[in-house]
């Protein structure tokens, strides 16, 4: 078993990395890549301004110092991190759990098709699910009485450490906490009740900083937040988002939902079939602490008055929900029905990937910043209404002014700051008074943005191009006007 497991993990890296290799970026990659060309002091004010809390922004800083702000070191950095979980199936799961649960662990970790896309990402997802997922290994640990200093001192940073990377590992964090201040208290384990509130105080005091970010960032959701909900299809991202990867057709949607149903039907089945013979309790708290968390979501989604819970914030704690499957069917002991699960899981699981690899090194992508780089001149200006492809372009010309006309008032202005100096958020028109000689205009598919501003008797109209890209689909036209 060592040895395939071993295999399990080289052929899985190996996977997980396929798609890695190229330099596309979408709108929140290119936040990322934004936010980390500023200073570590302008990471904390700009991101205060964003929805997500700043460790992540941090550790890309690095990264970027390290290798001049490199894509693909970034997206080797996302993938490490999946790696790295991946391999805890043999160096933690397998000593905790055993090595059938070890094993389950890993493979599901490499292949599941939601974990190739978010490896692949410029993202936080794949730093929050490693330290999440290392926060319950060792919570665990101390529950189970290994009370050394070396699982403390993990536990405390990777606590704190999740509540500073996604707001998603704040609630898991909170909740794994809740979990074991109960436990001791129960079990009067007063040494280690002492401990866990001498360390939830220091975590708190570590926190301070940050929550008057969180209160505005609160005030900016309940004010308006991106993410809705449409019926059945946010229902089935939800629950079937594992198995459907970047696969977002409903049709494929509805794959992936029956898929997670059914196997979170016959793990249930398992679990009261063998509760007599198995302990289940382990797997049991942790499917507890993940479906509590998408509670917390819902809770602040009421109180919000606007969504939060969002499946591609799940990918933080699917950790808990991977071990969860992964120990009880390793525990029901059934071969058939495991080699179903996971050769239904290897043929999504590739899918996908052949998918994402076709959208990531599609011919299409980059023609658009080609092109702009070899007309483009300096003094040339830069603008745009659709912060999605504009974002692109912020990225990539660093040295020519750019405008963004926030023409909705998204409260943006700050956050956006990620692309200053070169580019500037406007709720007015008034930036065209600033917009002289060339005249850059980044539009999307209709064109309306050009039609609506530099239409006109004011501007030569020299060319327009259009791009359509493979990768997140984005469509660029591109407009060359000059001021008369």
């Amino acid at each position: 078993m060592k040895k395939k497991h071993i295999i399990i993990i080289i052929l899985g890296s190996i996977f997980i990395l396929l798609s890695i290799f190229h330099s596309n970026i979408w709108f929140d990659e290119a936040y990322s890549v934004g936010i980390a060309n500023q200073s570590f002091i302008d990471i904390w004010k700009i991101g205060g301004h964003d929805v997500h809390p700043v460790l992540y922004y941090w550790m890309l800083r690095c990264i970027c110092v390290l290798t001049n702000g490199s894509i693909i070191a970034y997206r080797v950095f996302s993938a490490v991190a999946v790696i790295i979980l991946g391999i805890l199936g043999y160096t933690h799961i397998r000593k905790d759990f055993g090595e059938k649960t070890g094993f389950l662990f890993s493979f599901f970790t490499y292949f599941l098709p939601m974990m190739a896309v978010y490896a692949n990402q410029i993202r936080m997802y794949s730093w929050a699910i490693l330290i999440v997922t290392v926060l319950a290994i060792y919570a665990y640990r101390i529950y189970k009485g290994d009370n050394c200093k070396k699982n403390w001192i993990i536990f405390v940073l990777t606590s704190l450490s999740s509540i500073y990377i996604h707001y998603y590992g704040l609630m898991a964090a909170g909740i794994i906490n809740l979990f074991l201040f109960i436990y001791f208290i129960k079990n009067k384990k007063v040494k280690e009740l002492k401990l866990l509130i001498l360390f939830g105080v220091m975590q708190l005091l570590a926190y301070i900083p940050w929550i008057v970010s969180l209160m505005g960032q609160m005030e900016h959701v309940s004010k308006g937040f991106w993410i809705g909900f449409e019926f059945p299809k946010t229902l089935f991202e939800l629950i079937g988002c594992q198995m459907n990867g970047t696969l977002n057709s409903t049709s494929i949607l509805s794959i992936g939902f029956s898929i997670n149903l059914l196997l979170f039907i016959y793990l249930t089945i398992s679990v009261l079939k063998n509760r007599k013979t198995q302990n289940f309790k382990i797997p049991l708290i942790s499917a507890l602490i993940y479906f509590s968390v998408i509670m917390a979501a819902l809770i602040i989604t009421v109180i919000l008055k606007n969504s939060v819970l969002y499946y591609r914030y799940l990918f933080v704690i699917t950790g808990l929900y991977i071990f969860s499957i992964s120990d009880i069917l390793a525990k029901a002991n059934n071969r058939v029905i495991v080699r179903i699960i996971l050769v239904i899981t290897i043929i999504l699981g590739v899918f996908n990937n052949i998918v994402q690899i076709q959208q990531n090194y599609a011919k299409e992508n980059g023609k658009e910043i080609e092109y702009l780089k070899e007309n483009i001149q300096e003094g040339d200006v830069l603008v745009y209404s659709n912060i999605g492809n504009g974002s692109i372009i912020a990225s990539n010309f660093l040295n020519n002014k750019q405008y963004f006309y926030n023409k909705e008032d998204w409260g943006v202005k700050e956050a956006y700051k990620v692309w200053a100096p070169q580019m500037e958020t406007w709720i007015t028109t008034e930036f065209i008074d600033y917009c002289k000689g060339r005249i850059w205009i980044i539009d999307s598919e209709s064109n309306d943005f050009f039609k609506e501003l530099f239409d006109n008797e004011k501007y030569t109209y020299v060319s327009t191009e259009r791009f359509d890209t493979k990768y997140q689909n984005y469509v660029f036209n591109i407009t060359l006007v000059t001021c008369k």
